[in-house]
């Protein structure tokens, strides 16, 4: 198991500039494409969060959130987490096919493939720097002022980037096995959104059958501490030392799950050809 995580982290240190590279190339290459390039960059998902907010925040009359006195409206409250979830979705979802999209080179040359599910997350990096200057101005235009603990987002950027890297290691091994992984995942990620803390708090009253059971199922889910991060970052004046017991069981999960991932692509880094 050791042996497979330093493999992977070895490989993907020693070939960062290539991560960097191959990153880059597929962001503009998909800004090529379109007309208006990095519009749509900006404008995909302010659309977005205007018809969540429209359609929860207005026509659903959804309530400003009040937590430990303090009292956030619903548009400054759901464009946070909605940053969070723009980056972590299509890290997860097109980490299925980091491998399997680059076939045509695998199969050419001698290639670093455990790299590749970095090169999705980084690249999308980009897009989550996008969102976050539509969140500030968001933010600023809701009377929500920059400060010193908004510098966690920076602390928590990082844990949603380990998250989608080790998540996207395993299921890009996984979408080689078997075809319908990503089809699968991306089903999962519609369900998910609706069970994390974007569009409503996630928490069940009393009145609901199971609802303490249900309320700490929801916080098992890592997205969860991500999100409440990023608001605790921005809008409660928390940090990461106020809630240690799940930070550390976040930790331990991404972890658990990246140990997996470079077990999965050490094992089957030679049989990739054969599974194409």
């Amino acid at each position: 198991m050791f042996k497979s995580i330093s493999y992977v982290i070895k490989e993907n240190c020693s070939n960062f500039y290539r991560i960097f590279c191959i990153a880059k190339y597929e962001l503009l290459s998909d800004m090529r494409d379109s007309k208006f390039g990095i519009f749509w960059n900006f404008a995909s998902p302010a659309i977005q969060v205007f018809t969540y907010w429209l359609v929860f925040g207005i026509a659903w009359g959804r309530k400003a959130q009040t937590y430990k006195g303090i009292t956030v409206d619903y548009l400054p409250w759901l464009v946070v987490a909605f940053s969070v979830w723009w980056y972590i979705r299509p890290c997860i979802v097109d980490g299925c096919s980091a491998v399997f999209s680059k076939t045509n080179v695998i199969t050419r040359m001698k290639f670093p493939v455990s790299v590749l599910p970095a090169t999705v997350c980084l690249r999308e990096l980009f897009n989550h720097f996008v969102m976050l200057i539509i969140t500030f101005v968001t933010l600023i235009l809701s009377g929500w002022y920059p400060n010193l603990n908004w510098l966690w987002i920076l602390y928590y950027m990082f844990c949603a980037f380990m998250l989608g890297e080790a998540i996207s290691l395993v299921l890009s091994v996984l979408t080689m096995l078997w075809r319908d992984v990503k089809k699968f995942i991306s089903s999962i990620m519609r369900m998910l959104m609706y069970f994390s803390p974007i569009l409503w708090d996630c928490h069940f009253k009393a009145d609901v059958p199971f609802a303490s059971i249900l309320n700490k199922l929801v916080k098992v889910n890592p997205i969860y501490y991500i999100i409440q991060g990023y608001r605790d970052a921005v809008f409660y004046g928390r940090n990461v030392f106020d809630h240690p017991a799940i930070t550390l069981y976040f930790w331990c999960l991404v972890f658990l799950i990246f140990a997996l991932g470079c077990y999965l692509m050490y094992t089957f880094k030679k049989k990739f050809i054969d599974m194409i």
